[in-house]
């Protein structure tokens, strides 16, 4: 498990096209490589929220527009990387941080 320290932006929450389920994704501020422009540009960077932490919605509601580090863990689909909260999906205080995954501006 890692841990994602960045600015909570917006929480994204809309059906799934194709079973009708809810869907909550966390979006954070981030920071990314631009090839092209050969400099960090920013970029929003989104985190699924497990079915499991569906019931911690409106606390993160809280936390938008303010820098928390999250519980999270890596999955590979179709060689893309996403992000998924992990653990108990609570944000942590300082004190308890892990490795951290990314700092997002």
């Amino acid at each position: 498990m890692f841990f994602i320290h960045a600015k909570l932006l917006k929480i994204d929450s809309k059906p799934d096209q194709k079973t009708g389920q809810m869907n909550h994704r966390l979006i954070f501020k981030s920071q990314k490589f631009d090839r092209g422009l050969e400099e960090m540009v920013d970029c929003s960077l989104p985190v699924k929220l497990h079915e499991d932490h569906f019931h911690l919605v409106e606390s993160y509601k809280c936390y938008q527009g303010r820098e928390v580090y999250i519980p999270i863990s890596i999955v590979g689909v179709d060689g893309n990387v996403y992000y998924k909260t992990a653990g108990d999906g609570k944000p942590k205080d300082l004190q308890e941080k892990q490795p951290i995954l990314q700092k997002a501006v």
